[in-house]
């Protein structure tokens, strides 16, 4: 009888990694803290003692001592816009200032720098920030040009400012009427145009702005990408990607210039396309993926335009908000991509536009049932018991604005006292069985999570108003919301969120302990370290 010759390897369990004599904060239920792990190809390994990673160690390790240094999972923003912010950092004047005349200069800057026939463009402008406490108009605006059509985002997105250049190449006039889903700015006065353009009224401007240049688009990555790892972030779920930052976030990937992990929820309008190319939500590796489907179905809570069931208080508008989608509008799109197999992920800020997604989403589960399809509402910032209760039932997961409270509290007057214990709800989710994540929708709000963090713990804003302290959360709770339900948002929850063997070696080292300062100082910790599959995309 022939005998067997038997070859046999032993695998190479030598880590590239071991990080010793930490205060680690593992989000893992099963083991909440450890004191070092190991790290191979990327990965966590092994998580403990001293002791247990010792054995995994070897000639070519590298050990991290961190003598007694906190380590938290990557922390992962669910909602936030990145490459356009990153573009709009490169090409645009940041007009997050303090004073009207202070923007006007600083948008003349970058008319100097404008060839004739293009477009000043400006953004992050906070008319709440600004010692005049107005909205921008034409009169202001015509001053920065005549000449060249100038062009400005609120920080909050949803309203938008123009000269009067820029108003005519538009096409509209003075007896424009609304258009569907939009409102044009008038004087109160006199009824004339003011040069203030809500919601889907800029389409007809986005359709004459000049697109992105592809070198701003690659520079504008490459400084997002540093801004958003100096604070922590690992992660982070880009909330409408064009097809032309599809391309941009692929070469960054490939040239390195691209550390953070990308979750792309999709603009509607390309929805077709990667249907028919037979890509659906969840397609792509550890660092790029494709997402689900993005929708806006209403205004903004900085702005004022969320569709509310009851009118806001004191502000600019004597009626709800917009809805820039009307109810068949949401129940035909979400008919659509749902039945294709995709994630729908629709942006709702006031609890009627809230209630009409969470029309649509019951009644496409019922015509098509989908085992856990995660459909999300994008903000899902006013609720009550009847909207949480159908939330739970349905599987919907809210990403609601973590910074807001603290940097927009001017803003919470606009709502009442009433309203705010069901706003940010990060509480009320807890209680109903919601999954709710760590979002902050930048420029909307800051992006650092630290601040988020701050935010949902105390509920007080910068100047130290509290506002719904009923939704006061725990530290501890709000680490997990930033982690992982983050991971869970986007269906990677078994290969990050926490620091556990097996899971993607994201994680963030601290000099002080986020579970253990005044809570009032989180926001000052320092991130010392960003890491992202094992790799420093961070350090001091």
């Amino acid at each position: 009888m022939t005998g067997w010759k038997v070859s046999w390897i032993m695998p190479d369990y030598t880590a590239d990694l071991i990080v010793v004599n930490g205060n680690i904060h593992t989000v893992d239920s099963r083991m909440p803290n450890a004191q070092s792990f190991a790290v191979k190809n990327g990965r966590f390994i092994a998580v403990g003692t001293n002791t247990d990673t010792a054995m995994l160690g070897g000639p070519n390790t590298k050990i991290l001592d961190l003598a007694g240094q906190t380590v938290i999972p990557g922390f992962i923003d669910a909602h936030i816009h990145v490459l356009s912010s990153g573009s709009r950092h490169v090409m645009a004047a940041d007009c997050d200032l303090r004073s009207i005349s202070d923007v006007e200069n600083a948008l003349k800057r970058r008319a100097q720098k404008t060839d004739a026939g293009n477009w000043v463009q400006g953004f992050k402008y906070d008319d709440t920030k600004t010692e005049e406490n107005r909205f921008l108009t034409t009169t202001d605006l015509d001053k920065v040009s005549t000449e060249l059509p100038v062009y400005v985002s609120h920080r909050a997105g949803h309203v938008y400012y123009v000269n009067s250049k820029a108003l005519a190449l538009a096409g509209y006039n003075d007896d424009s009427p609304d258009p569907h889903g939009g409102k044009l700015g008038r004087d109160p006065n006199t009824g004339k145009l003011n040069g203030v353009i809500y919601e889907r009224a800029v389409e007809a401007f986005r359709e004459l702005l000049p697109t992105v240049d592809p070198e701003d688009r690659r520079r504008g990555l490459k400084l997002i990408n540093g801004m958003l790892s100096e604070v922590g972030l690992t992660s982070v779920h880009d909330a409408s990607v064009s097809n032309d930052e599809f391309v941009t976030y692929q070469e960054g990937l490939e040239n390195g210039d691209l550390d953070l992990r990308v979750y792309m929820l999709m603009a509607k309008a390309h929805f077709p396309a990667l249907r028919d190319a037979g890509i659906r939500t969840g397609f792509g590796n550890d660092h790029l993926r494709v997402g689900g489907i993005k929708m806006v179905s209403d205004g903004a809570i900085a702005a004022r335009t969320a569709y509310l069931s009851e009118p806001y208080i004191g502000s600019y508008h004597d009626d709800c908000g917009i809805q820039a989608m009307s109810p068949e509008e949401i129940n035909e799109s979400v008919r659509e991509i749902h039945s294709e197999g995709f994630q729908v992920c629709i942006h709702a800020n006031g609890d009627l536009a809230i209630s009409m997604v969470l029309d649509a989403y019951e009644e496409v589960l019922k015509e098509f049932p989908r085992s856990n399809p995660r459909h999300r509402i994008e903000h899902c910032t006013l609720v009550n018991p009847e909207i949480l209760t159908r939330m739970n039932r349905t599987g919907t997961i809210a990403t609601p604005f973590c910074t807001y409270v603290y940097y927009h509290g001017e803003k919470m007057r606009f709502y009442g006292d009433d309203r705010l214990e069901w706003m940010f709800a990060q509480k009320s989710f807890m209680e109903y069985g919601v999954m709710s994540t760590g979002a902050t929708d930048y420029p909307p709000g800051p992006y650092e999570p630290l601040l988020g963090i701050q935010s949902c713990v105390t509920r007080t804003d910068i100047n130290g108003t509290l506002w719904g302290p009923s939704q006061k959360i725990s530290a501890k709770d709000a680490l997990r919301i930033y982690t992982l339900n983050g991971a869970y948002a986007s269906f990677e929850e078994s290969e990050k969120g926490s620091i556990e063997p097996g899971k993607l070696a994201d994680f963030v080292v601290l000099e002080e302990d986020i579970l253990d300062v005044d809570p009032f100082s989180i926001k000052d910790i320092k991130v010392l370290k960003t890491v992202v599959g094992g790799k420093p995309s961070y350090e001091i």
